[in-house]
């Protein structure tokens, strides 16, 4: 780590050399092994303290749902917080015959619901006999559940995992991947490889319809409640239409009370294997002792019985603008997206550039136009590759505007600072410098064994291949000044543009 930390207070001399030998540096404290059944391990020595940052990803999310299904990536990261048949319960064999019960009395009155809601729908009556059959169904989904409570124990792999010292123990659910974390002291591997082979081998959806109303409270909290969350949903819903990437991660308030449990079984068993997994462990560790442990408790998980499918719709480019515009009090909000293509094509790392230009801190194009000169917004933000990049996605420039600014003019500024990347050269100075600030802010990231594990794991999964991790940044040294006129003029058109605006203005 002390190449790290001599190029960290080095920044100004910045070279593809010194890039290079960090890379090379940090490769050969990395190791990868492949399983039989396919479930990918990736290690990495770093000995700076006697901990361990443990990382569990499956390449799932939103993007791999239907909308029917939307939501249900986000729904089973929950639930499998829930416990397994060891942990989270006093007596699973007597709670057992609760958790069937429960999952028939819960699948067989959502369909009635379903029913109801049709017949609502189209403005029909509904039946007093299925009213009735619905009352009676959600009575005994509540005594059910009453009494399986009883053997429940909550949250007893926190309590567990505490015990050995644990630090943030959590997870997270995107469009393209869900993650599974956790940092612990380097004694404790075996603890965490029993916890989590456990949790992908006899998992138990508790307190499901439970569970779906706190999903349902945070999507209020969220997006119903936040203008920024329903401009958010409809600004993507927009700019990829018929594509998954359009659908929201957390599902839609329509869908998600009707999540059948044994769907969401399905979901789990259908992409939690092995072959779509890949855990990266970072920190104090042994190659082979942490290979055995890995094959010890994970080497007996199955492979997918079934063959993924993914959608295949395709956005493509530039077949017009597209605009949404809503009044919502509490503040303005400006979104203004362009599709482009993601990692690896060449023109992706160009994007990571061009974000920098425009809103890399104060001293970026857009902050000292929009934020110091014109006092137009309140802060600006760029996102070189939005929301995910399994498939093509956006270029997103995203800006909290006050009130009293014309949205008009606002964007005309940004479409003329679009316009200044098309016909001026940007400087080898101005280049220089964002190639330094993106370096020298990688290199701080993976100083840390956690921000490592997950940076390791996400390329694994998406790219195929932990490396580009690295490769992804030398390329930035390669981008040249036509590089990034080339791709402005390619991709910054009109008919290639999205935006999105909430008007506090017209909610008053």
């Amino acid at each position: 780590m002390k190449l790290i930390l001599f190029f960290l207070f080095s920044v100004s001399l910045f070279s593809e050399p010194i890039f290079k030998a960090v890379a090379d540096k940090l490769k050969q404290s990395i190791k990868k092994v492949k399983l039989s059944n396919g479930l990918t391990i990736l290690m990495m020595k770093n000995s700076s303290s006697p901990t361990l940052a443990l990382y569990e990803k499956f390449k799932v999310g939103s993007v791999d749902e239907t909308k029917d299904l939307s939501g249900t990536a986000h729904l089973l990261e929950h639930m499998l917080f829930k416990g397994t048949d060891n942990v989270g319960t006093t007596n699973f064999k007597e709670e057992k015959k609760f958790y069937i019960l429960l999952k028939e009395t819960g699948s067989e009155l959502d369909k009635l619901k379903l029913q109801r809601r049709a017949l609502l729908d189209v403005k029909r009556k509904v039946p007093q006999d299925l009213e009735n059959r619905i009352t009676r169904l959600e009575r005994r989904l509540k005594s059910i559940e009453e009494k399986q409570n009883e053997f429940i124990i909550p949250s007893e792999d926190t309590y567990i995992y505490e015990l050995h010292g644990q630090v943030g123990f959590n997870a997270y659910t995107s469009h393209d991947v869900t993650n599974y974390q956790i940092k612990l002291p380097s004694n404790r591997l075996e603890v965490w490889a029993k916890m989590e082979s456990d949790r992908l081998k006899n998992p138990i959806l508790r307190e499901y319809y439970k569970e779906r109303e706190v999903i349902m409270e945070e999507r209020r909290m969220r997006v119903e409640n936040r203008g920024q969350g329903i401009l958010r949903e409809k600004f993507l819903s927009l700019a990829f239409g018929s594509h998954p990437y359009g659908q929201p991660v957390i599902g839609y308030d329509s869908n998600i009370p009707f999540l059948d449990i044994y769907e969401t079984e399905n979901f789990f068993k259908k992409y939690y294997t092995p072959d779509n997994m890949v855990i990266s462990i970072v920190g104090d560790l042994d190659f082979d002792d942490t290979e055995k442990m890995i094959q010890k408790y994970f080497g007996d998980l199955k492979p997918a019985k079934e063959t993924r499918t993914r959608s295949k719709v395709k956005e493509n480019f530039g077949i017009g603008e597209k605009r949404i515009s809503f009044p919502y009090p509490g503040g303005s909000i400006y979104l203004m997206g362009f599709h482009k293509p993601s990692y690896p094509h060449p023109d992706s790392v160009v994007f990571d550039i061009i974000d920098n230009i425009l809103s890399g801190g104060n001293s970026s194009r857009l902050y000292k136009r929009l934020v110091l000169k014109e006092k137009m917004a309140l802060s600006i933000d760029a996102w070189a590759s939005d929301p995910g990049e399994r498939d093509s996605n956006l270029f997103t420039i995203f800006s909290n505007i006050n009130a009293e600014t014309d949205p008009e003019k606002f964007e005309k500024i940004i479409l003329e600072e679009l316009d200044r990347l098309k016909k001026e050269s940007i400087t080898e100075e101005e280049i220089e410098g964002v190639k330094n600030r993106l370096t020298a802010d990688f290199l701080r990231e993976i100083d840390s064994i956690a921000n490592m594990a997950d940076s390791l794991s996400y390329y694994e999964l998406i790219t195929g291949n932990w490396e580009d991790l690295f490769l992804s940044y030398d390329k930035l040294n390669y981008v040249t000044a036509e590089d990034i006129k080339r791709v402005a003029k390619e991709y910054f058109t009109k008919e290639n543009l999205i935006v999105g605006h909430l008007d506090s203005r017209k909610a008053k």
